[in-house]
Order: structure tokens, then sequence, then C-alpha cells
């Protein structure tokens, strides 16, 4: 099962709501880090931790013939039992190394026994991975309740759609507080509000910036639950 989370633009909250998606996850779990801008577990919630594995030097090792599948388990940090984290790139200019390589990691990431979680972050560059995109049982995208964040992911989610073909549509997670409800927001953009992810200043602090604590009662993290539990159903609904 390989769901990938991107964002609409704007730093609408892929990462935390990958994150928050992946603690809640109710089975074994691999989270893994693909934006192309680079990554921010490492400096975020994992901050502190050595940085000696991750997406890059995964790609080092594909790129020494090392099967994909093979090469992985090196690279992943278990933070909890049953719960793997591949982090991200240091910095963007390691992505065009990895532009190769793409169908090769998603095809592994799609074939894995654990679900995957996929942060993609912002998608619409030059750079998107869209194996990841294509290989995606389901893809969410990030969004705000705000014209600035809707406004962008409006082309992202046609884009998608069009990307995707005959593949289910991408889905939206709405991130935070803004002016817009969400019944509104999925008939501007014609796509399904998968979830509403509220702000917490306990947990998004945690998430974002290894600040603090995760709380799991905090609203974020009994949102995300929610949609974990759905989500690893496998057919059943997700009520926004």
């Amino acid at each position: 099962m390989l769901k990938v989370i991107c964002s609409g633009g704007h730093f609408a909250g892929s990462t935390t709501s990958s994150l928050a998606l992946f603690l809640e996850w109710p089975r074994p779990v691999l989270l893994a880090e693909a934006d192309p801008g680079g990554g921010t577990i490492l400096s975020g919630y994992l901050a502190g931790t050595p940085r000696d594995r991750g997406l890059a030097e995964w790609g080092v090792k594909i790129r020494r013939g090392v099967p994909a599948a093979e090469a992985l388990p090196d690279q992943l940090y278990a933070i909890q039992e049953g719960k793997l984290i591949l982090p991200g790139l240091a910095e963007p200019k390691q992505a065009e190394a990895l532009q190769p390589l793409w169908p090769e990691i998603a095809g592994c990431l799609a074939s894995l026994e654990e679900d995957v979680i996929v942060d993609l972050g912002q998608v619409g560059r030059p750079d998107t991975p869209e194996p990841l995109l294509v290989r995606a049982d389901r893809v969410f995208v990030a969004t705000r309740p705000t014209l600035v964040h809707l406004h962008a992911t409006t082309s992202v989610i046609r884009d998608l759609k069009e990307l995707r073909g005959h593949l289910p549509d991408p889905e939206l997670i709405v991130v935070g507080d803004g002016q817009y409800q969400l019944k509104e927001i999925a008939e501007t953009l014609g796509a399904t509000v998968a979830a509403w992810l509220p702000y917490d200043k306990w947990s998004v602090p945690a998430l974002a910036y290894g600040v603090g604590q995760v709380r799991p009662l905090s609203p974020l993290m009994r949102s995300a639950r929610a949609l974990a539990a759905a989500l690893a159903e496998q057919g059943g609904e997700v009520t926004a």
C-alpha cells in the first residue's frame, strides 16, 4: 500500500501531515521523505539524529548496482517498533542524481510488505518524482483553506488527474484554519476532502521543528488517527 502526500504549494503542511499520519498508522509503516527540494525531518522532528543514511545514500547504492530492495534497509531509522523513516535529501542539488532512479525507487516502495507513506513536498516542479505519483494507490494534496493556497492547489489537482489517468483521483487534506469551508473547497477544486487536520499548539511544533513533544490526544493527532485508521482499512470512507 503506497500513499503519497504532496503539497499544493506555499508550505501547505505535507510533512507535518505525513508525520502525523505515520505516527498514528495502526500497522507496520515506512515514511519516505522524497521531496526533491530537500528533507526537513532530520532537522525537525528527529533533530539531533546522525545524518548517516537516507534517500541520497540509497540512491548512491542503487547507482552502484545494488538492487533497491537490498539497499533500502540500511538507510532507515527505526523510531518505534514497526515504524521506519527514510530521511530525505540534505540539499536540493542532490535531487539531480536521483532523476533516473525514481522509477526503480517507486517500484521498490510500492512492492514492500509494510505500508508506505511518501512525503513528496511541493509538486509541479521540473524535478517532481512523477513515478511515485503514478505508482501510488492514493494521492493526497495538502492545502490550507486560504485563497492563496487554494489558488495554487487548483492547477495541482488538474495536473495530477491528467498524470494519473484511470487511477483514482487525487484527494485533499485540508490543514489548519481559514476563511473557506470544506464543502466549498471540495466543490471549487473538484476533489474530495479526505480529512481536515486542525492546527494545534502542542503537536505541530514537535512535528515540524522538534520542539516539545507530540501529544496523542491533541486535536491534530486525534484527526490523524481517524484518517490513518480509515486508510489502513482500504475501502473505509473517511469523513472530514
